[in-house]
């Protein structure tokens, strides 16, 4: 497992603040399941944009094919939490992502690994990485994780 501390340092980790809305909670008073997956979204966006803005060949986007959370603690109401993301793998048209999700105090609230494919816009199939995407991915992989989940 990577420490929080490592996370913080390494420069290959892209870091994602979010504001916690008074309508993500649910009836039981604290941040719905379902917006665990939205602040995952907006790391790996944030990721993507980044890392692989002016890399990918037209005509492509990344989608995502797997997503596992899990959930440390409760979030609430008011609050800001921060997202680091990371590449765990690079495959020939897909990558390992993962997160964990910082709640207002630091402490791990979630932790995800996700699998995004990239996608031909046209066929609607995945397709392998040019050599740009590629070497885009590889200067941000952190091959040091064989879990992809961060401890406190």
């Amino acid at each position: 497992m990577a420490d929080l501390a490592a996370l913080h340092a390494d420069p290959r980790v892209t870091w994602t603040e979010d504001v916690i809305r008074f309508g993500d909670t649910d009836m039981n008073g604290h941040v719905n399941n379902a917006t665990f997956s939205v602040l995952a979204e907006s790391g790996r966006v944030h990721l993507f944009q980044s890392a692989f803005g002016d890399t990918r060949p037209a005509g492509t986007y990344f989608v995502i094919a797997k997503l596992t959370i899990e959930f440390k603690t409760e979030l609430h109401y008011p609050g800001r939490v921060r997202s680091g993301t990371w590449i765990r793998h690079v495959g020939r048209s897909s990558i390992g992502i993962g997160q964990v999700i910082l709640g207002p105090d630091g402490s791990p609230a979630a932790t995800s690994d996700a699998v995004c494919v990239l996608m031909d816009r046209a066929t609607r199939r995945s397709t392998p990485f040019d050599s740009a995407t590629r070497a885009a991915a590889e200067a941000l992989l952190r091959s040091d994780l064989s879990d992809g989940q961060a401890s406190a």
